[in-house]
């Protein structure tokens, strides 16, 4: 009875720690040095872009017995990470974090700030404020204003940010889904 004991012990923490589910990630970090010479002095300046690009691995139904077994394809995740260093100090001065979605086939980017994040429409390499989803005190919940209206805001299981506010023309409930870009 105690070697059952003991087995049991052993077991249970390995049965929690083997439900993580898989992940394929890749980063990649570019530095870039920038000297400027402003007339008194060179200051040189630094940017450091990481991108990571998260996909989790999920498996063929029909190969669900097999040992060797085909990958579905999934949407990942893309995060972009971008460092100023405007001093001489060692230390990065600000951090912006970037999120690629897509909404009708067309590129936005989601910039997290102090209270929420910023939704920018890429168009021609340029972006173009859209709206702003800000924290609400239940989580996974944002009021997002816009030019064009305003609602509520929240991410679902697959990480796609989906809206849903009143339409006064369609006295109906709107729903715009923001999707992960892949």
């Amino acid at each position: 009875m105690k070697n059952l004991l003991y087995i049991a012990m052993f077991m249970v923490p390995t049965v929690f720690f083997a439900q993580e589910k898989p992940k394929n990630v890749s980063e990649e970090t570019t530095t870039k040095t920038i000297k400027v010479d402003d007339g008194k002095e060179v200051v040189e300046k630094k940017v450091k872009i990481t991108t990571r690009e998260e996909q989790q691995l999920k498996l063929d139904k029909a190969d669900k017995n097999k040992v060797n077994q085909d990958v579905v394809s999934s949407p990942s995740k893309v995060t972009q990470t971008v460092e100023v260093d405007d001093d001489s100090d060692s230390y990065y001065d600000s951090k912006i974090k970037t999120i690629h979605y897509s909404y009708n086939d067309k590129p936005y980017v989601f910039k997290r700030n102090s209270n929420g994040f910023l939704v920018s429409q890429v168009v021609s390499n340029s972006e173009t404020e859209f709206g702003k989803a800000i924290n609400t005190s239940r989580s996974n919940n944002y009021v997002f204003k816009s030019n064009n209206y305003n609602g509520i805001g929240y991410f679902d299981s697959n990480n796609n940010f989906i809206i849903e506010y009143y339409d006064t023309s369609k006295n109906a409930i709107v729903k715009k889904v923001f999707t992960l870009k892949k």
